[in-house]
């Protein structure tokens, strides 16, 4: 399989370029676990103080069922989740843009919950830091089974909805 190694740039688009060291070959939801064990370790742009994550992750989901799997826990099993519904280029392509849409969305509420009451900025936090963890995973098993890293739609395009032709 050729890398291609993409120079790095600003914002979400950054999520989907890799450099040197790259992370191990992924193509499937058997490879998750190594990859982003692997990514937490060396990765320069996923979140990875597990502790405070973990921490985030407690407060957020108190009382909820997810309270009961702990930060780490909770992505693997969105990763594989979304790996398991989405298993097309295309359908991977276009989730891989709405959670970069979502992302830029978690982040703009983040900015606007900064110095306001601690829960909204841990749930602002918890969902900047899952959909960055979570595109740059799922971006680079986009990379290792088509081999050529995914492309988001043109600045115009990113928020749209999806368009279904006329009958």
């Amino acid at each position: 399989m050729r890398h291609v190694v993409v120079k790095t740039r600003n914002g979400v688009e950054g999520l989907l370029a890799f450099r040197e060291p790259l992370p191990p070959p992924a193509i499937s939801a058997e490879d998750v676990p190594a990859l982003f064990a692997w990514m937490l370790e060396k990765d320069p742009l996923i979140p990875n103080n597990l502790s405070r994550l973990t921490d985030i992750h407690a407060a957020v989901f108190q009382g909820a069922p997810a309270a009961r799997l702990g930060y780490d826990q909770h992505l693997l099993l969105q990763v594989t989740e979304d790996l398991g519904l989405y298993g097309t280029k295309e359908s991977l392509g276009f989730h891989l843009a709405q959670l970069a849409a979502a992302y830029r969305r978690a982040s703009e509420a983040y900015r606007k919950a900064e110095g306001g009451r601690a829960q909204a900025v841990d749930a602002a936090l918890w969902q900047m830091a899952s959909l960055a963890s979570r595109l740059r995973m799922e971006a680079w098993i986009y990379h290792g089974l088509h081999g050529e890293p995914p492309q988001l739609p043109s600045t115009r395009q990113r928020e749209l909805p999806l368009k279904f032709p006329r009958n």
